[in-house]
């Protein structure tokens, strides 16, 4: 356990002696709120739905984009040499990243708060809807966390890691979409919108909070999890 604190604290340390850890948060709140603020009124609801809908679209490459040199930037600089050497083994180093930039994360979708805090200033939101939408995004922040570093496990080019994570991110989500699943059988539809993220974190920002979307949050982030160590132990040999 203490080799992976001490791993996700190094993370947690260079995310926040970087600016592009500041940039990368500065952009996609800065991004979200005025998207969401230039509708709200026009709309006439207080309620976060549409913004949790602008941030999920903004995380399938925020979060690449963070995650991207998590494992290819330590490959490519010739550290991972020197990782192992160390006593630490593959299953610590995944978990301390994961919960480094974890952490990073949540930190980031929890800034949003000024958001909901206008919206019990200015209207009567739902706040059971407001907690199902941080939920949900912060588990979809992780979810895209735990492919992205895949990815990132998979090859010494941290650019490389980036487009294949966006681009898998952004088919699961649009496969989601009603517009999309909605052209399939019924059957291939409810297998598309069973897998999609973005849909099943749609229930969260709905208010609607099933173990059914825990239990497949929670198993897409252990699964993809596996898969990097897997990955890792795979090329040490």
């Amino acid at each position: 356990m203490k080799n992976i604190w001490t791993i996700a604290k190094k993370e947690w340390h260079y995310l926040f002696t970087n600016p592009l850890g500041y940039i990368f948060a500065g952009i996609l709140l800065l991004v979200a709120n005025w998207l969401f603020f230039g509708d709200l009124f026009l709309i006439g609801q207080a309620e976060m739905k549409n913004y949790w809908g602008v941030m999920t679209f903004l995380m399938s490459i925020f979060v690449p984009a963070i995650a991207m040199g998590v494992i290819a930037d330590e490959k490519k600089s010739g550290t991972w040499e020197v990782i192992l050497t160390t006593p630490i083994n593959e299953i610590e180093l995944i978990a301390g990243k994961m919960l480094g930039v974890g952490m990073y994360l949540a930190l980031v979708v929890g800034l949003s708060w000024p958001v909901a805090a206008t919206l019990a200033l200015i209207g009567r939101p739902d706040f059971g809807q407001m907690v199902g939408g941080f939920l949900g995004a912060m588990l979809l922040a992780w979810a895209y966390l735990a492919l992205s570093v895949f990815m990132s496990s998979l090859t010494n080019q941290s650019i490389v890691a980036f487009l294949s994570s966006t681009v898998i991110l952004l088919v699961n989500s649009l496969l989601g979409q009603e517009g999309i699943a909605g052209k399939f059988p019924s059957l291939i539809k409810n297998i598309l919108t069973a897998v999609s993220l973005n849909a099943r974190a749609s229930m969260f920002t709905n208010g609607l909070i099933e173990i059914g979307s825990l239990v497949f949050f929670v198993s897409w982030i252990l699964i993809f999890s596996i898969l990097s160590v897997l990955s890792l132990k795979a090329r040490d040999k």
